[in-house]
């Protein structure tokens, strides 16, 4: 994390700038992105404390991480839903969706065959390889939904989250 996480001073802030009537959305979007980031830290955390840890403690610690990490999850798709909308202004969209035809392109119904199929490497190979051509960053929450660490399952979710926010 860039900074550190203080609940307490975060939430007086908020709570003066509503008191004054000073509120700002740009404050409370601060505080929601520190607090997705404390997630997945936490989420890391857990993680090495329950490897690390012994008996009873090692099986509450595991269902701990488990909650915070489908919470995470459930934060990722949201994001990837949101980042797929965004992207319908950009070169990206155009490679995944023919205008003239209003529907989506051959690529994108191999991509989400391929997801269906649960095939990390080809989807990212597709995904990577469109993002270039069109000389745009994949950005990182993208990249997060291929990391080994989630479950095919999970892995699905976040791709068909991403494809619904850009082809929906």
């Amino acid at each position: 994390m860039s900074e550190s996480f203080d609940f307490d001073k975060i939430k007086k802030e908020l709570m003066e700038k509503i008191k004054k009537n000073e509120i700002e959305f740009s404050a409370f979007q601060r505080a929601v992105e520190a607090y997705k980031e404390l997630g997945f830290e936490l989420e890391k955390i857990l993680e090495y404390a329950a490897n690390e840890a012994k008996e009873e403690d090692k099986k509450r610690l595991w269902a701990l991480y488990k909650v915070i990490s489908q919470k995470n999850i459930a934060e990722l798709c949201d994001s990837l839903s949101v980042y797929g909308e965004s992207l319908k202004n950009s070169k990206v969209y155009e490679r995944f969706y023919d205008s003239d035809k209003k529907i989506p392109s051959g690529i994108a119904f191999r991509a989400l065959e391929l997801t269906r199929l649960g095939k990390r490497e080809e989807v990212f190979h597709i995904i990577l390889r469109e993002f270039v051509t069109s000389q745009q960053q994949v950005d990182e929450n993208l990249a997060k939904a291929f990391n080994p660490r989630y479950s095919i399952e999970s892995f699905k979710t976040l791709i068909y989250s991403f494809f619904s926010g850009l082809l929906g």
